[in-house]
């Protein structure tokens, strides 16, 4: 680590990686409108939750640390998210966007609701808002995951598996693309395929041709 011997400081900004969490307070005269908008870890990738004066706190809001990993932590949810993202930024968070918005937006419309009309189950139902974040933060980063895994795009809703961005034009010819290796060969080398068993595989295409293969193999 050189920042001691260098000396000086790292921006703190409120997207920094390793923020614990930030909030928002909406301040009231009375203590059910008061709420406190908390987001774990950090902001870039966290869901802000409404909790209410003097509710109990679900302990998922209440445990993580960064000594022990824990997927009953709402921390570790956020963190993880942020963690995946950095692999494919700008996708990815496209996404985490997106879902984000779409909870915050329920959540806001769920306080509206019970501070507007008095609810004895209001502390059940932040609760439970609360529980339902953490559990779609979770699957937001195993999505996130298999969508993007080792740089390759998969949609198995539209059949896309396996797809790439590549990359630019002028790119590729900066580094001589073209004096490059030939391609990888595209038939198996592990056993010795039946005879014309090259006409049933979809050479180029990324996948076998079943119709084809079986015909070659049946005969």
């Amino acid at each position: 680590i050189n920042e001691p011997e260098v000396g000086g400081h790292w921006e703190r900004s409120i997207g920094l990686h390793r923020t614990s969490d930030s909030y928002v307070v909406q301040s009231s005269a009375t203590k059910q409108d008061a709420v406190l908008w908390f987001g774990p870890a950090s902001a870039l990738s966290t869901i802000y939750v409404p909790f209410v004066v003097d509710m109990e706190i679900p302990s998922s809001y209440k445990s993580g640390i960064q000594e022990v990993f824990s997927r009953s932590s709402a921390f570790w949810a956020s963190c993880v998210i942020q963690n995946i993202a950095n692999l494919k930024w700008k996708p990815m968070m496209d996404i985490v966007q997106t879902v984000q918005q779409t909870l915050e937006r329920d959540s806001i419309q769920l306080v509206t609701e019970l501070v507007t009309t008095y609810s004895e189950d209001l502390e059940s139902k932040l609760i439970a808002n609360a529980a339902h974040v953490v559990e779609t933060a979770w699957k937001l980063s195993d999505d996130l995951l298999f969508q993007f895994a080792s740089g390759f795009y998969n949609d198995p809703d539209t059949h896309v598996m396996g797809e790439t961005d590549g990359y630019p034009a002028w790119w590729l010819n900066a580094v001589g693309f073209r004096d490059g290796p030939p391609p990888p060969p595209t038939l198996t080398k592990c056993c010795r395929p039946p005879a014309g068993w090259e006409a049933g595989y979809g050479v180029g295409s990324g996948k076998i041709e079943r119709e084809r293969y079986e015909n070659v193999v049946t005969g």
